[in-house]
């Protein structure tokens, strides 16, 4: 998907940072299957030809292209070269953050991709969120516009073989729709199919909003068969639709809602560090709200958000947290206070942090932004910080 935004500088005169204040789709490509060559790899070569071809349909090359994201999903992280891709992308000249989602991230993109939370904002009501995949359904709860609580559970158009037998077929079905149903009111479910925790249990919905490839079943706009359960998975869903916690809906763009959510993608500006402790530049570092999920491997930055004096014991407490949330390095701490220095300095001389850490000041950062870290700029040493974040409109 190809999009053109237009940032315009805040009005604040000593900030450096901008927003979208417009994005316009210039290109929707066609919707394929993930080409697979032997095993479980993706076909690269092939995968490369159908962008090329999506460049030229869009009358576009890469050099027009200024920045953008990859994001790797479902059933594709499970190939034996998704890192190798991923790699490819994101080394294509600098220009695209490339992630591997997650099911939460996964959840978060396609609620905003499917409008579902800017609809909640707009109408102050609760909505959750469904998107049905070939392995995974994910599930956001969404309040007054904002994500409270993500769930996923093993269960999609593929995560069970089926025969040809029609009757097998709906009864595979039927079993994947009710674990779907019940995961949507936080019920328990087989422990080998929930991937995250439940969701909390909780009245008070509005309604609930569907998307992914089985949404175009369940909306009648798909009627190809795609060797697997993805239209019987939709029926099942559908007459069991009386069950759930809240009138269905079905988003207008069903399969295609988290990578709108991926590609809504812009560029920030901000503040600079002072606190160096890892070899820079580093690019491209996904950034988690200190006390979100920190696993995987890698660089990260745990944004952190500060209010009030910064005493030392506050601060201390707060670098207690940092030192015990995650191994991952190098680790870089981001808070939107005026604490980096003597939070740095906590963690290296009192609480002996081991590994690459950077502190960085000023930055307002959410939980779908990415961070490049430059090198320090003589004479005065200030190292630039771009922000890039996962962007999404009110509309």
């Amino acid at each position: 998907m190809f999009a053109r935004l237009r940032l315009q500088r805040l009005a604040d005169s000593l900030s450096s940072r901008y927003v979208v204040v417009e994005r316009t789709v210039l290109h929707r490509s066609p919707i394929v299957l993930t080409p697979y060559a032997n095993g479980d790899s993706i076909d690269a070569p092939a995968l490369e030809a159908e962008i090329a071809s999506w460049y030229s349909s869009a009358g576009l090359s890469r050099a027009d292209v200024d920045t953008g994201a990859v994001i790797l999903t479902g059933n594709a992280l499970q190939a034996g070269n998704a890192r190798e891709l991923a790699s490819l992308f994101a080394d294509e000249g600098g220009t695209f953050v490339c992630a591997t989602a997650g099911h939460a991230l996964e959840a978060t993109l396609a609620a905003h991709g499917s409008g579902s939370v800017a609809r909640s904002r707009r109408d102050h009501e609760a909505i959750l969120h469904i998107d049905i995949g070939g392995g995974t359904t994910k599930l956001a709860r969404i309040e007054d516009g904002a994500i409270v609580a993500t769930s996923a559970i093993a269960v999609g158009a593929r995560s069970r073989k089926a025969g040809r037998d029609p009757d097998e077929r709906r009864r595979i079905a039927g079993e994947l729709a009710d674990a779907i149903v019940a995961a949507t009111r936080g019920a328990a479910i087989a422990p080998e199919l929930q991937l995250l925790p439940p969701l909390p249990r909780s009245s008070g919905l509005a309604r609930i909003t569907l998307s992914g490839g089985v949404s175009e079943y369940a909306s009648g706009g798909e009627r190809a068969e795609h060797d697997d359960l993805g239209r019987e998975l939709a029926a099942g869903l559908l007459a069991l639709r009386s069950t759930l916690p809240a009138p269905l809906e079905i988003a207008s763009d069903g399969i295609r809602a988290t990578v709108i959510g991926a590609s809504q993608f812009t560029v920030q500006v901000s503040g600079s560090t002072i606190g160096i402790g890892a070899t820079l530049p580093l690019r491209n570092v996904p950034v988690v709200p200190l006390g979100g999920d920190l696993s995987g491997a890698g660089p990260v930055a745990i944004a952190v958000t500060w209010e009030g004096e910064p005493e030392h014991a506050r601060i201390r407490t707060l670098a207690e947290r940092i030192a015990v949330a995650t191994d991952r390095r190098p680790l870089v701490v981001a808070s939107d206070g005026d604490i980096a220095a003597t939070l740095g300095a906590v963690l290296r001389n009192e609480l002996h942090f081991k590994g690459d850490l950077v502190t960085l000041d000023g930055l307002e950062l959410g939980d779908l932004d990415y961070i490049d870290v430059g090198a320090p700029l003589p004479p005065s040493g200030v190292v630039p910080v771009i922000v890039k974040s996962l962007v999404f409109p009110e509309e």
